[in-house]
């Protein structure tokens, strides 16, 4: 049976902290096996102390792992942190909002942005939408692979992040998106097959919920989770949410293909808090998973098929919460337009109209004064910020200068890095096994 572990921590006490991690690898029995080149994968799609402070793993939860890890590997070797943030910010920028350089002052660690790193081709055995993937070297080149992903909840994954789709980080930014729509959760499940922790070791003592997966509100929850099998791993914590493992398709797909189990049965479940006392903790915490045409806002959003919750209709949604968790004034106040999404089916005669997604069209008729379009399969984020305040003179709170400066300053800089590194490089491909 595979091994989730379950610990009471009520906040970010380092030597609380310090103490979990090392008596959860002692009891899920990888002591031995932690040595030589070691790379940590957290979760900092986004860090912001004004706009996003909640929902990526947290620099005093490293900090207690990091101190552990040193004490058991005892080599000259530093730890590698390795993460693309990818949302069109350059990761280093994202380390700094995080706090993770100050991690260095007490820690022999390396930071490494994915997209500043050497990179590797490999063919995947069992990959239904990817046959090949591009990733950074640390997440190939190492003895040990760690994930300490930020418990929150995500509507482009049927509600939640987790061990699994912390994947997503590990590929390079111009595969990222692609199959990024009803495909996603058969692309989380072809990444298992190079990223597969060694060790998970999950920062939900504060988790985000609600919202954006990048902006949402923190909540306390005060665990920290741990395991060795992601499948398991998300399996729990989508109980602990009040999902049902066997409804979210990634987790489906990613025991269909023999990664780990779903059910409670087969899981060893321990610790000193119970599932039953943290179900009690979430219960009638809104996830905001639900259809974006639903929503009770000045926007008229016409739904076409398919639904793509992976892709344009769930990315337009996570936009929208984007606002709702840092400018509430304005998701009340959004100015009248009508959002297509998809292939409407319906005729579409309104002042203005704003068609998201290449593949969307109206299958009727269209009248309109002001037509506006937003491509991509499916728009990034930073498209749909951008796009919505050219077109539309809506200002989302990631438009600000400081983000600004990151994406279109530091953001070349940093693929300049990237692509300098990279000259001459072998792209041999390789089978992962």
């Amino acid at each position: 049976m595979e091994k989730v572990i379950i610990r009471r921590c009520e906040n970010y006490d380092l030597e609380r902290m310090r103490e979990i991690i090392r008596t959860g690898i002692e009891g899920l029995g990888v002591t031995p096996k932690i040595w030589g080149r070691v790379t940590i994968k957290p979760n900092v799609v986004l860090a912001h102390p004004e706009i996003a402070p909640s929902g990526f793993t947290r620099p005093e939860f490293l900090d207690a792992l990091l101190y552990e890890i040193e004490g058991i590997k005892k080599n000259e070797l530093p730890i590698i942190l390795s993460e693309n943030s990818g949302v069109g910010i350059p990761t280093a920028r994202m380390f700094k909002r995080a706090a993770y350089k100050k991690l260095r002052e007490n820690h022999h660690l390396k930071l490494s942005p994915q997209e500043e790193d050497r990179r590797i081709k490999l063919t995947l055995k069992k990959g239904k939408i990817h046959k090949t993937i591009t990733v950074a070297r640390p997440v190939v080149d190492r003895d040990f692979l760690i994930y300490a992903p930020k418990l929150k909840s995500n509507v482009l994954v049927g509600g939640m992040t987790a061990a699994i789709k912390l994947n997503i980080g590990i590929m390079y930014s111009k595969e990222r998106m692609y199959h990024h729509h009803y495909d996603l959760d058969q692309k989380i499940a072809d990444l298992l097959e190079v990223g597969y922790p060694d060790l998970i070791l999950t920062d939900a003592v504060e988790i985000a919920l609600g919202g954006n997966q990048m902006t949402q509100h923190g909540h306390p929850l005060g665990v920290i989770i741990m395991a060795t099998n992601p499948v398991a791993h998300d399996a729990v914590c989508a109980h602990i949410f009040g999902f049902k493992p066997e409804t979210l398709e990634y987790l489906i797909e990613s025991h269909r293909r023999g990664y780990g189990p779903l059910s409670l049965a087969e899981i060893d479940l321990s610790g000193d808090v119970s599932l039953e006392e943290l179900q009690k903790r979430t219960q009638g915490w809104e996830n905001g998973f639900q259809p974006v045409h639903e929503l009770d806002i000045n926007f008229d959003i016409r739904s076409g098929e398919p639904y793509c919750t992976g892709g344009c209709h769930g990315i337009m949604l996570d936009w929208l919460y984007m606002i709702r968790d840092r400018n509430p004034e304005l998701y009340r106040n959004l100015p009248r337009w009508t959002v297509v999404i998809g292939e409407y089916q319906g005729d579409v005669e309104v002042e203005r109209v704003m068609l998201v997604g290449s593949c969307t069209r109206v299958i009727g008729k269209l009248k309109t004064k002001k037509l506006r379009k937003i491509k991509g399969c499916p728009p990034r984020h930073k498209d749909l910020i951008l796009q919505f305040f050219l077109k539309a003179g809506i200002r989302a709170p990631l438009f600000r200068f400081d983000m600004i400066m990151d994406s279109y300053f530091w953001g070349p800089i940093s693929w300049l890095k990237g692509a300098i590194k990279n000259i001459g490089s072998s792209w041999i491909s390789v089978s992962k096994q």
